[in-house]
């Protein structure tokens, strides 16, 4: 556990300041008294407490204990009494700890890049204890541009303290490098973050906070006497110091010898493996708001409604044992979300009604769960499955034991229902040979574009050699079998406007791959990752442009920068691109970090009917929506597609390793779920998505009069 900032010496007399929000039962210094003309707050004994049980805001006014007022500490100011608008919370408060870490000894499991980032523990009063995020980092800062063009340094945190401000939160912390160690910038700086509700962040930056000597251990509090936020640290050498200032950007007044004392919670002795620095009272409010993001979502409720229908209503008009025409189940989960599922219906329970008479007929059945087992399809990687002209394709890369480069062949399957695609032959639709392919096939995606189907990979040319991959498009002949290698047109590399590869520059060859296509609002896109190999590798960073959808080979706008690898949990890899449209939301999914155990997926997010090709349209999460828990035995699941299963719902497929030593990459499949705030959900259980005890349900196919009408569901 880091060590606790230390007080200034006794005789420096050290300012009080009251943070914005306290806990009922919070002891302050003997040297100060409190008065508040609230009647719901006791102050007696320098203990503050509120009466009514009920959370209370007031003015608190904080005086010396007895006469001879000195200079505060932090400043020239004197110490003249100070009342501060303070929020008191009930004792039963939640309570936020925040903190890092510690990194796994293997670096296949936790490294430092990704232990040092904001990790959150939320603790009720009767001590249940949530690791938000399955204890996973939910905050990493931005990495930071180096010298070489397109290549950024991995940028980590230590000791993060996190405090109420008028409009949110801040955090403060120390900046680092990738494996831990203090970076340069920690001479004489701290990261800042602002946030609304723990949930989004703003990254304030390094903020420069003395001239030398070191920054280690800061804290922080909003000073609403005096309208400012002050910081405090230590020093290499163990002195501790402060600084005040309007705004949390800056600037910062010069550095003092000694710090504020601040009322705080104690910091609880950490479970193996964490290092809290903070704690922090937060209200119900927040604390809500951070279960709903961070913690599992769990199904509670399942109901389905009455099917009312008019007598004489023929079965056949009501299909099969599914009963598609029946009312699905409507599911309601704790966070407030809900989502809909079919039901498979008991044929003996269907056979008992009689469809011409009216009345209450009860039925039972379950709620349907398509399960897929993991792995599904073993060493296939970046998979896709698609429904076409009635049968369901499943298209991969090839990864036999890990070893995906010298690969001879682009291989499909074709089934009649997703489940059956597990044990479906595959076929060779292309071989090397054709536009110099050498071998790697990957990333295949199925894609219909302008009305005929495509597939988007990338097989390396002139040799079997991973730095010569390049974006390919296979067309689908009119009236072709997908599985049939005649059936499509040659390999065509995809290439700017004015035939030029894909690449930054004329001095910056390289690879392009993971090629995906969606359309919005009349124009249809190619996003891509690709990356220069020269005299160093650059940055995997992901591209994006239009394309003619008749020849969608051809870019018919420059090609964009999208997006870099920008934080510790994507290294130095963006990949894998995928859109999954929400409404007027468009989600574009990705990977990052190396191919292996802590590889992950993030997302960024614009509206439909915006600029696309504007960078600036697409909002960026600071941590995974997918990666490496406690919720599946999945390692490094990334590379994912999206899809429909049968029954119309979305489904996500993505590879994954089994163990921790598997090097061959597996296929997993499931199905989403969009939390109520929005977010998107890719490692749900199944049973959080259906508790088990709510699978059976009942309805009632009401049979009415003659002349009523018939109404489904």
């Amino acid at each position: 556990m880091p060590a606790p900032v230390p007080n200034p010496v006794e005789d420096q007399s050290p300012r009080v300041i009251l943070p914005l929000l306290m806990r009922s039962g919070t002891v302050v210094p003997a040297a100060v008294r409190l008065t508040s003309a609230h009647s719901d707050l006791d102050l007696t004994d320098g203990v503050i407490s509120i009466r009514a049980g009920a959370t209370v805001t007031a003015p608190v006014r904080v005086l010396p204990a007895a006469a001879g007022d000195r200079p505060s500490a932090a400043g020239d100011r004197p110490a003249d009494p100070d009342t501060f608008q303070v929020t008191v919370l009930p004792a039963d408060t939640p309570v936020l700890l925040a903190g890092t870490r510690s990194p796994d000894p293997d670096p296949a499991v936790y490294p430092a890049r990704l232990a040092g980032s904001l990790h959150l523990t939320l603790v009720t009063a009767e001590g249940a204890v949530t690791r938000l995020n399955d204890g996973r980092g939910i905050l990493f800062p931005q990495s930071v541009p180096t010298s070489h063009l397109d290549v950024r340094r991995v940028r980590t945190l230590t000791d993060p303290w996190v405090f109420a401000t008028p409009d949110g939160y801040a955090v403060v912390a120390s900046p680092a490098l990738r494996d831990g160690a203090p970076e340069p910038a920690a001479a004489t700086s701290v990261l800042l973050f602002h946030t609304t509700d723990l949930v989004d962040y703003q990254e304030i930056g390094l903020v420069r906070v003395t001239g030398s000597g070191g920054v280690r251990h800061p804290g922080g509090v909003y000073d609403s006497a005096r309208g400012d936020f002050v910081l405090w640290w230590t020093d290499n050498v163990g002195r501790v110091w402060s600084s005040h200032s309007g705004a949390l950007s800056g600037p910062w007044a010069p550095a003092r010898s000694g710090a504020p004392h601040v009322p705080a919670l104690q910091v609880p002795e950490p479970a193996a493996g964490h290092r809290p620095t903070c704690a922090l009272p937060v209200p119900e409010a927040i604390a809500s708001r951070l279960l709903r993001r961070y913690a599992p979502v769990r199904n509670v409720a399942v109901e389905v409604p009455p099917l009312r229908v008019t007598p004489g209503t023929a079965l056949p008009d009501l299909p099969g044992p599914a009963l598609p025409d029946l009312p699905w189940a409507e599911l309601t989960y704790d966070d407030g979300s809900t989502a809909r599922r079919p039901v498979d219906w008991d044929p003996a329970a269907l056979a008992a009604v009689d469809w011409s008479t009216p009345g209450e007929y009860p039925v039972t059945g379950i709620v349907r769960q398509r399960r897929y087992p993991f792995p599904f399809v073993v060493d296939r990687a970046d998979p896709t499955v698609l429904h076409y002209q009635g049968r369901w394709y499943f298209i991969a890369t090839d990864d036999p034991g890990g070893h995906c480069v010298a690969t001879t062949g682009l291989l499909i399957r074709v089934a009649d229902s997703i489940a059956d695609l597990a044990a479906a032959d595959d076929h060779t639709i292309l071989g090397v040979g054709p536009a110099g392919i050498a071998g790697c096939f990957w990333a295949p995606e199925l894609h219909l574009v302008g009305g005929r189907l495509h597939c988007f990979f990338a097989p390396s040319v002139g040799a079997a050699d991973w730095r010569r991959v390049q974006c390919h498009v296979l067309r689908l002949r009119e009236g072709g079998d997908p599985v049939v290698a005649a059936d499509w047109e040659p390999p065509r590399p995809v290439r700017q406007a004015d035939g030029a590869p894909l690449q930054r520059d004329l001095d910056h060859p390289g690879l392009s791959l993971d090629m995906t296509t969606f359309e919005d609002s009349g124009r249809t896109y190619l996003v891509w990752s690709q990356r220069y190999i020269t005299d160093r590798i650059g940055d995997a960073e992901l591209w994006i442009a239009t394309v003619d959808p008749a020849a969608p080979w051809h870019l018919t706008s420059p090609p964009v920068r999208l997006l870099a690898a920008g934080y510790g949990w994507d290294d130095d890899v963006a990949e894998g691109p995928y859109l999954l449209r929400h409404g007027d939301r468009l989600v574009l999914t990705y990977s990052g970090s190396a191919v292996g155990p802590t590889y992950a997926v993030g997302a960024i997010e614009a509206t439909s009917g915006a600029d696309l090709l504007d960078p600036g349209a697409w909002i960026r999460s600071h941590a995974p929506v997918l990666s490496t828990g406690s919720q599946f035995n999945h390692w490094g699941p990334g590379h994912n597609t999206f899809g429909r299963d049968e029954d119309g719902l979305t489904i996500v497929a993505f590879h994954a390793h089994p163990t921790l030593a598997t090097r061959g990459r597996c296929v997993a499949l499931r199905r989403i779920h969009w939390a109520a705030d929005g977010h998107l959900i890719l490692d749900q259980r199944p049973d959080d998505e259906v508790a088990p005890h709510l699978r059976a349900v009942r309805t009632l196919i009401q049979v009415g009069h003659r002349g009523q009408g018939a109404s489904r569901g």
